[in-house]
């Protein structure tokens, strides 16, 4: 295993850092916002990155690719998902760890209150990331390693994109997949009859995930509905991912989230009980364009301040120096 020092001097120079998940072919334009942002501020950072396509790879690809390779750091995403057998992995990865010192960094970002492995991982990972601060303790004493909290990021941007006219919606905009989580499906569904939206379904033909900084510049307004809500610490991407790009937001408010997102950069809902609140604050704020326009700018510089990939990027291998 890898000592404080030996990673100190590593960081000193330039880390080789493999993203092993859902990576596609090329981790910085990959679809997961994850993958994206931790590729794109690793590189920041002045590390090396590749991506290593989880899904669409074989064991032994995956396993021949690391093994030449040999990665500083590897984060592991979508780790415990049904593609590869889990135990064989976990010797694998105990493996890299011995032979090479790599630094295994397990992650977890979605909204769970148990996590998809409930084993001991001290011998195959260094630490873990995890997207909530609610069950840090209960997931470490299961994993017997070292587990920090470690929520999404926006893209870094130096400026606000122009205005564009063909990313312009004029009515309330939701991106995402409306027929799962079943409380925002039956919120979509009562939402759609109070009033017109707008929905840019997960890779779809209109997706413009990769032009979320002109979406969220131009558009009146994005919906932020996801769930999770009663999980202390925990945000899903879409506040990071249009308010870091500027935009102005509708969203209902997660438990903690301003801790690291301030309430006066979005318009926050509470419930999914009425979606008229949502119609009636659409239609109020629907003719404040000056202030709306500063509160597209503040959320611009606020998410770009303090919550960019990367700062997260740089936190994350200050947990490394932690864990080991």
């Amino acid at each position: 295993m890898i000592t404080k020092l030996e990673f100190k001097r590593k960081l000193k120079r330039k880390l080789k850092i493999c993203i092993l998940g859902n990576t596609g072919s090329d981790p910085v334009n990959a679809y997961s916002w994850f993958v994206r942002t931790t590729a794109d501020g690793m590189k920041r950072n002045g590390h090396e990155v590749v991506g290593l396509d989880w899904k669409s790879n074989t064991t032994k690809y995956i396993m021949t690719f690391l093994d030449m390779y040999k990665p500083d750091v590897l984060f592991t995403h979508m780790t415990f998902h049904a593609h590869h057998p889990v135990q064989q992995m976990l010797e694998f990865f105990k493996d890299l760890r011995k032979k090479y010192g790599t630094v295994m960094i397990h992650t977890l970002q979605d909204a769970r209150s148990m996590p998809r492995y409930n084993n001991d991982l001290s011998e195959s990972f260094d630490l873990a990331l995890v997207g909530q601060t609610k069950n840090l303790e209960k997931f470490s004493n299961i994993w017997k390693i070292k587990t920090f909290y470690w929520p999404y990021s926006s893209m870094y941007q130096e400026k606000m994109a122009e205005l564009n006219p063909d990313f312009y919606f004029d009515a309330p905009l939701f991106t995402g997949s409306p027929g799962i989580h079943f409380d925002r499906k039956e919120f979509i569904r009562a939402l759609q009859e109070a009033m017109p939206i707008y929905m840019i379904k997960t890779k779809g033909q209109n997706d413009l995930r990769d032009h979320t900084a002109e979406l969220s510049a131009t558009t009146s307004c994005i919906l932020g509905l996801c769930t999770g809500y009663s999980i202390d610490g925990y945000i899903d991407v879409r506040p990071f991912q249009y308010l870091g790009a500027g935009a102005f937001m509708i969203s209902r408010k997660f438990k903690g989230q301003e801790k690291l997102i301030p309430d006066d950069l979005y318009v926050p809902f509470y419930n999914y009980d009425d979606p008229e609140v949502v119609r009636d604050l659409f239609i109020e704020w629907e003719n404040k364009s000056d202030e709306k326009k500063k509160m597209k700018e503040r959320a611009f510089k606020y998410m770009q301040k303090y919550n960019n990939n990367i700062i997260r990027n740089k936190q994350a291998l200050d947990y490394v120096m932690e864990a080991i």
